[in-house]
């Protein structure tokens, strides 16, 4: 969990730079100016003139408009995400900065036309009485009925109101961003390396984040991960399927329930279903066998839709590709690059 901090002043010419995965050091020579000056106008200490901007911009692949746009014009918020602890500052910085941009893009391209939200925080207390499962349940009895698999948690949240974009995250060890200002709607940055599985879990992960905790606290990764295991294999719905645990009913659950073999595995630990020395003993075989790290049976991919459903009917309405994309602070060949397999 990272806390927001925006200077008022600063442009947004760094968080393109740190997005695009330059130091200053190398656009300051792409673009045949001094680092020194390239540090004051990220700083907002220094103003560019056209012909710098110009070579600046071309440099960065976008429109001179994204090297002025005040970071204030960001909704400052608490990302959550889960990263490896070997994850390098600077990778980490570059995920944040394409979280950045693509918040800029999607307030442009929703506008007037973004959906209610129909989630809310519901901060996890700390007197106990309210538990992780507790707030999971509540919530799946708004986004999926019943107790069975939720058949898409891509389409579950945006059903919901929050806007889902993939990306290159340029690493493998995010699966999945969840951001949700304070005075804004939340938004998802799903990275398009991870397998369904692991994002479907990541996603209720950081939904349960993102709904019980906003300030840190020593359990969150604990309650996080009892919130997404409750909203993806309800006790109610699941504790029949796991009453005869083995590596061939873990694979036969998989595509059903739409989780991983491991996460099904703990989950049936978890619910008393096995003791724990049966628990200990399938993990073993399933490390034996490679699947710690490629189970078997495919997860069909979730897509999301709602970008794409906004933006044709932008374009029906007659707007343009390069009104869209001057809308988002983007170049017509970006903003193709980047949405236009939505449109598809």
């Amino acid at each position: 969990m990272e806390q927001p901090a925006h200077p008022e002043t600063e442009p947004l010419l760094g968080r393109v730079r740190v997005a695009r995965g330059l130091t200053q050091s190398a656009l300051a020579k792409q673009a045949g100016i001094s680092q020194a000056l390239l540090s004051k106008a990220e700083s907002g200490l220094a103003e560019l003139d056209p012909d710098r901007a110009k070579s600046v911009a071309s440099a960065l692949e976008v429109p001179e408009s994204a090297l002025t746009v005040p970071v204030s014009a960001l909704s400052a918020s608490i990302v959550f995400h889960r990263k490896r602890a070997t994850m390098p500052v600077s990778k980490a910085n570059q995920v944040r900065a394409i979280l950045d941009l693509a918040q800029l893009q999607v307030a442009a391209i929703l506008a007037d036309r973004r959906p209610p939200l129909k989630i809310e925080r519901t901060p996890l207390p700390e007197n106990g009485y309210t538990t992780p499962e507790d707030i999971a349940k509540s919530l799946r009895k708004q986004l999926e009925p019943g107790t069975g698999p939720i058949r898409s948690v891509v389409a579950a949240l945006e059903d919901a109101g929050v806007p889902i974009v993939v990306r290159d995250l340029e690493s493998a060890q995010i699966d999945a961003i969840f951001s949700w200002p304070a005075d804004a709607h939340p938004l998802v940055v799903l990275s398009d390396r991870a397998p369904t599985d692991r994002q479907r879990f990541t996603l209720a992960h950081e939904l349960g984040h993102a709904v019980m905790h906003q300030v840190p606290s020593e359990n969150q990764e604990a309650e996080a991960d009892r919130f997404a295991s409750e909203f993806l294999m309800p006790a109610r719905g699941i504790r029949e399927d796991l009453t005869s645990v083995s590596i061939p009913s873990l694979a036969r659950l998989k595509p059903i329930w739409r989780v991983s073999m491991a996460a099904l595995l703990r989950r049936a630990r978890d619910l008393g279903q096995i003791t724990e020395s049966r628990y200990k003993s399938l993990s073993i075989e399933m490390s034996a066998a490679g699947y710690r790290k490629n189970e078997p049976v495919s997860i069909s991919s979730e897509t999301p839709g709602l970008i794409g459903a906004v933006l044709r009917d932008r374009l029906n309405a007659g707007e343009t590709i390069d009104s869209l994309a001057a809308d988002a602070h983007m170049t017509p060949e970006e903003f193709r690059t980047t949405y236009g397999g939505t449109l598809a």
